[in-house]
């Protein structure tokens, strides 16, 4: 904050003592607060204004908005619905509203929130987008498509409508009309590596692998740091049975990012499927160790055990995972299975001794 901001707000300070039911003055100065991104102070303003003037409509929705930016969608809940018994029209303020019922869950009040939105501004794409998302929410995919369908023909210079929409047809398994969506979006920012690694995801997933594997291959020669790059080029390539591909792709991705676990757990499953499984064990113990919590490590871990016949090592790794997740049952059953699986050949065992 440089002396001239420092003078302004000493000076606004001044003028609120001197004058406190000036509404013009708490609104400058929470506003200058806001620029330099300081929102408790702004907070402290808006709610000093509200104090005395709990009709400014300017004073509840900034306020809100700051709520909702901090997560605590409560208030902002609280404060939009103050202003909307001011302003009945106010486009802003139902969409607003009805984006903070989304974050909760609260799917119908978000839903007629984003109707009287739309009573007020029927070409508004953003609204159209935001009830799309509520529906994929709710994994109801034909209603998401309809409402982000709408949205992209009401907008359709944004890259992502065309994102939006297609991530919803890769949920449906419509992969050749959500790799024709990345495309165009990719077309439209040719720079922005995610949209080529939609593309990239979406022709691999409907077996254009010619295409997919020129994007992949794009992709790490623009960042060949790109980690999520590697990773899904190395899906790809063990889907094409390229295993040895797959194999050093996982690797390098190690290489560039050895403190991330998902590389090694790959790496795992593609060892486990051509039965090397000492090799996969060591890559799900690497895993392990960087994600403690993760309980996919350990149940591959046991499984790998399984299969190496070591079932002690297997019923210590199943055993750990049940600690993290207690309430999983099916595991419970596996874990059960496998310690009367060792029961009885240590019974053979002796028996044959």
């Amino acid at each position: 904050m440089n002396n001239n901001e420092l003078k302004t707000i000493e000076d606004l300070i001044k003028k609120i003592v001197d004058n406190p039911n000036n509404s013009d003055n708490y609104l400058q100065l929470a506003n200058i607060y806001l620029k330099e991104g300081n929102n408790d102070l702004a907070i402290n303003v808006y709610e000093s204004l509200l104090n005395f003037q709990p009709t400014n409509f300017l004073a509840l929705t900034n306020l809100a908005n700051i709520y909702y930016y901090k997560a605590d969608y409560i208030k902002a809940i609280n404060l939009y619905t103050r202003a909307t018994g001011l302003e009945l029209k106010n486009f802003s303020v139902y969409y607003n509203l009805g984006n903070a019922y989304a974050e909760l869950g609260e799917f119908k009040q978000a839903m007629a929130n984003y109707i009287k939105a739309l009573n007020i501004d029927k070409n508004n794409y953003l609204v159209y987008s935001a009830i799309a998302m509520l529906y994929q929410d709710h994994k109801n995919y034909d209603e998401a498509i309809r409402y982000y369908e709408k949205a992209l023909s009401l907008n359709s210079s944004l890259p992502e409508n065309y994102t939006n929409l297609a991530l919803v047809y890769m949920k449906k398994g419509v992969y050749n009309e959500a790799s024709r969506l990345f495309q165009i979006a990719s077309d439209m920012m040719p720079d922005n590596l995610k949209y080529i690694l939609y593309c990239a995801n979406a022709y691999s997933a409907a077996n254009k692998y010619l295409e997919s594997n020129a994007l992949f291959e794009k992709l790490l020669k623009i960042d060949s740091t790109y980690y999520q790059a590697y990773i899904c080029y190395g899906i790809s390539l063990y889907e094409q049975s390229k295993i040895d591909m797959a194999i050093e792709i996982y690797e390098k991705a190690i290489q560039i990012n050895p403190n991330l676990a998902n590389a090694y757990i790959l790496l795992g499953n593609i060892y486990s499927s051509i039965q090397k499984y000492d090799d996969a064990v060591n890559s799900y113990k690497k895993a392990i160790e960087l994600k403690p919590a993760d309980i996919n490590a350990y149940i591959l871990s046991g499984n790998a055990y399984v299969m190496l016949k070591d079932l002690r090592s297997a019923i210590s790794y199943y055993k750990q995972a049940i600690d993290i997740e207690p309430d999983n049952d099916e595991l419970k059953l596996i874990y059960l299975e496998i310690v009367q699986e060792f029961i009885m050949a240590r019974e053979e065992n002796q028996n044959a001794a």
